[in-house]
């Protein structure tokens, strides 16, 4: 499958790189050695698999409508009126294996779980849920990716893996027969609502599509700030390229006072580069000219970046433990104000409103004028968390799988969309002022979408609501308006590079270490042209013409 340019993907490579290697040997095992050239997995001369014909939920009625671009619909309130979206059990009844990953505390199982049950009986399947935690997430796909018992349904796409492409054609089932063009979406409509550049994002692997995405946002890395303390510093400007970087520098010197650092990170973020890097117009990883892949991190505009960070390091503007603080940490510090600034993933924002409460304004700094003549270029995301592929099974089997898929999709407003993402009202959940979920029961805090993630086998496009915070729900929206049609997308997402499968995640650890290198002051600058060069000559190049040489052939 192709690259993901998530920021799971793109910063959480600390350690990767050697998983990632002693998975190879195992993942080749599993068929790919046969096919190491790419042939097989390349899209050159294959016939194309439609997707599923895009079709909108219809009925919703969001109060601020989305775009096709990527902006999210967004609703102020709750649906006073839940439909029924799914009318029959997709569910023959049947033991159901998925391999998820999970990011809260491993739950009681369906027999003991009220949450758990629920979705069961209404799917109509017994789903087992094998969850494994981020930490130990490439180990444990690896290990199965080589087993010959494999589970009906697996979630790839958090990681780059090596041989992953391979893996789909020899284990999983190709799904464009099932899916693709108007068949497909009247089949599994809610499957058929996923946004076409979340598909596009996820590609095909030898002309066919072997997953689908579970959506998210276009919107990715993106720069929050308490806007309040902005404001008091002239720093707060709402317009795109409102604010030059000297007098954002300025602003920031005045809030970087003692026991409070003006912008905060952690040790998997390289300082905000995912976010700062397009702010000085560096393409998404890739540009495409003429047919011609040419890598984002040799661009000027990357090196005005690197120098940028490094001159707000050098002020102090960073913690100088950044390179050792967690992500959580990194959070309760922008939360509890040690932070006035951080960045994160787009999907932060609702975590950071909901904790803030309004006692401060938590908002989107948007792009500010780089001083380089360089248009921002924000970072779009490829439109997915993950995506889901299923073992090869009889046409029945697969056919019942896509339909509990297409139940765990549900859209927002449906019955079981609150099912899936709330509980049973009363038991799990009680209802806020708008109608919707709010308060957790005791029972709640317990069984919910955090431990019990259904949400990581199939869900539905996200919507932007967040229940009691309609004045954060705009104000997110209205960053998406600004900041999404800015963004630019990573050309080479849904093209094959056999190089980029197996050796990704080590020539990504290479940038980053020199990255850190520079912006912390260990390294000068010019040392980042011996970084790149490096990076080239171990496989940097040879990905950028494979991704061409695909390229011409599937776009002509």
């Amino acid at each position: 499958m192709p690259q993901q340019i998530s920021r799971r993907t793109v910063l959480r490579t600390t350690g990767a790189a050697a998983v990632a290697a002693a998975a190879a040997p195992a993942l080749a095992a599993c068929g790919g050695s046969k096919t190491s050239s790419g042939a097989a997995q390349s899209n050159v001369d294959k016939k194309l698999m439609a997707w599923p014909t895009y079709t909108p939920v219809a009925g919703l009625h969001p109060d601020l409508p989305g775009t096709a671009a990527g902006v999210q619909d967004t609703f102020l309130r709750y649906p006073a009126n839940l439909v029924q979206s799914v009318p029959t059990k997709p569910g023959d009844g049947s033991k159901v294996r998925a391999l998820i990953v999970t990011y809260g505390t491993q739950p009681k199982g369906p027999d003991q779980n009220k949450l758990w049950k629920a979705v069961n009986d209404a799917a109509g399947v017994d789903l087992e849920l094998t969850m494994v935690t981020d930490a130990d997430w490439q180990t444990k796909l690896g290990a199965m990716m080589a087993a010959s018992d494999l589970p009906d349904i697996i979630m790839l796409g958090l990681y780059q893996l090596p041989n992953e492409a391979q893996f789909l054609q020899a284990k999983c089932e190709p799904l464009g027969q099932y899916l693709s063009g108007d068949a497909g979406a009247k089949a599994y409509p809610n499957l058929a609502a996923i946004p076409p550049y979340s598909w596009d994002s996820v590609g095909r692997v030898g002309g066919d599509f072997y997953a689908i995405p579970i959506h998210r946002p276009r919107l990715g890395n993106s720069f929050f700030a308490n806007s309040d303390l902005f404001q008091q510093a002239g720093i707060w400007n709402p317009t795109p390229g409102g604010l030059t970087k000297a007098e954002l520098t300025a602003g920031l010197q005045k809030l970087n006072t003692q026991g409070h650092f003006a912008l905060g990170t952690n040790k998997v973020a390289s300082f905000g580069y995912l976010t700062h890097s397009g702010v000085h117009g560096t393409p998404n990883l890739w540009s495409l000219a003429n047919g011609q892949f040419t890598t984002a991190y040799g661009t000027d505009a990357m090196k005005a970046s690197l120098a940028t960070m490094a001159d707000w390091y050098g002020k102090g503007f960073y913690d100088p433990a950044a390179l050792t603080v967690s992500s959580t940490q990194c959070k309760t510090d922008f939360q509890n104000g040690t932070y006035v600034s951080t960045t994160d993933g787009f999907g932060g924002f609702g975590g950071y409103a909901t904790a803030v409460n309004e006692k401060w304004k938590v908002d989107f700094v948007r792009p500010f004028d780089a001083g380089t003549g360089a248009k921002a270029t924000p970072w779009l995301t490829p439109g997915y968390f993950g995506y889901t592929a299923l073992k090869k099974a009889s046409p029945e089997r697969i056919k019942m799988l896509l339909g509990v898929l297409n139940f765990l999709a549900a859209p927002f407003g449906s019955k079981e969309w609150e099912l899936i993402n709330y509980g049973i009202e009363g038991v799990h959940f009680t209802r806020g002022a708008d109608g919707g979920p709010s308060k957790p029961t005791d029972l709640g805090k317990i069984e919910n979408s955090v431990n019990v993630p259904f949400k990581y086998v199939m869900a539905a496009p996200l919507v932007n609501y967040l229940a009691g915070e309609p004045e954060a729900a705009k104000r997110c929206y209205q960053a998406q308006v600004d900041i999404v049609p800015l963004g630019v997308p990573d050309p080479s997402l849904g093209i094959q590079s056999a190089t980029r499968n197996k050796q990704w995640p080590t020539l990504l650890q290479q940038i980053q270490d020199g990255m850190n290198q520079i912006i912390t002051g260990k390294a000068a600058l010019s040392s980042w042209d011996d970084v790149i060069k490096k990076w080239k000559s171990s496989g940097g190049d040879q990905i950028a013409a494979e991704l061409g040489a695909e390229f011409a052939k599937t776009h002509n």
